[in-house]
């Protein structure tokens, strides 16, 4: 591939183990509210806004159930969570990357649909504060992931053109978000297929069997780990 000159990463289960968090935060919320729950549901919605991340559960599972209920409580879950572990662990590969994109001046960037404060604390409690050179959180945007909005304000902030930088991205969203603002993307699944499905009272509404093929489809490039990322950039 062509020289990098900018590496953009998406924050949430790329950068971080929080996916797995997040997964059980809807579990735990679906169970208590009595909704479906699938891995399929979780890929189709992380990585966007929170009010894209409504949106969604009202396409998924129809405008007339209590989706907003169970989203308030996915969030009241997670932060307890949060507060318990006072970690998110870095993936593997991360810091090996960050390490190679600074030997080689390669600006290191974050496009997170997570507002700043959340990211800020995510990279102290890393010990990351000091790796990254710049941020653009979802707060700071008008509109998220699929819109390529995020991506190109980081190009603009570092004065680099979209052509010599390169997204590394988890989400479907994210994805098409890099596609948009014509950067090459690399998907880097955040595999939580482990973790327990569950049936419930409101039932998906709409097929999202395909969705991981169509994320494999969109993206420029798919590696196992950041780690291998290294490679190719080299």
């Amino acid at each position: 591939m062509e020289t990098v000159k900018l590496l953009i990463f998406d924050m949430d289960g790329l950068m971080f183990e929080t996916g797995r968090l997040s997964y059980q935060a809807y579990l735990k919320s679906a169970e208590k509210h009595d909704f479906e729950m699938t891995h399929n549901v979780y890929y189709s919605l992380t990585g966007k806004t929170e009010s894209n991340i409504r949106k969604g559960m009202a396409e998924l599972y129809g405008e007339t159930v209590p989706y907003n209920e169970w989203r308030d409580s996915i969030n009241d879950f997670k932060e307890k969570l949060l507060q318990e572990e006072q970690r998110v662990y870095k993936k593997k590969g991360l810091v090996e990357l960050i390490q190679f994109a600074k030997s080689k001046e390669i600006i290191v960037g974050i496009a997170s649909s997570t507002d700043r404060e959340r990211i800020k604390e995510y990279l102290q409690m890393e010990d990351l504060t000091h790796d990254i050179d710049v941020i653009v959180a979802g707060d700071e945007i008008s509109n998220g992931k699929p819109c390529p909005d995020i991506f190109l304000k980081v190009c603009e902030k570092t004065g680099i053109l979209p052509e010599e930088a390169l997204v590394l991205e988890d989400s479907i969203a994210g994805i098409e978000a890099a596609n948009c603002a014509g950067i090459k993307s690399v998907l880097i699944e955040d595999d939580i297929t482990d973790l327990p499905v569950r049936d419930g009272r409101y039932k998906l509404q709409k097929d999202i069997s395909s969705l991981k093929k169509l994320q494999k489809a969109s993206s420029d490039y798919q590696r196992q780990n950041l780690k291998e990322v290294i490679k190719l950039i080299k």
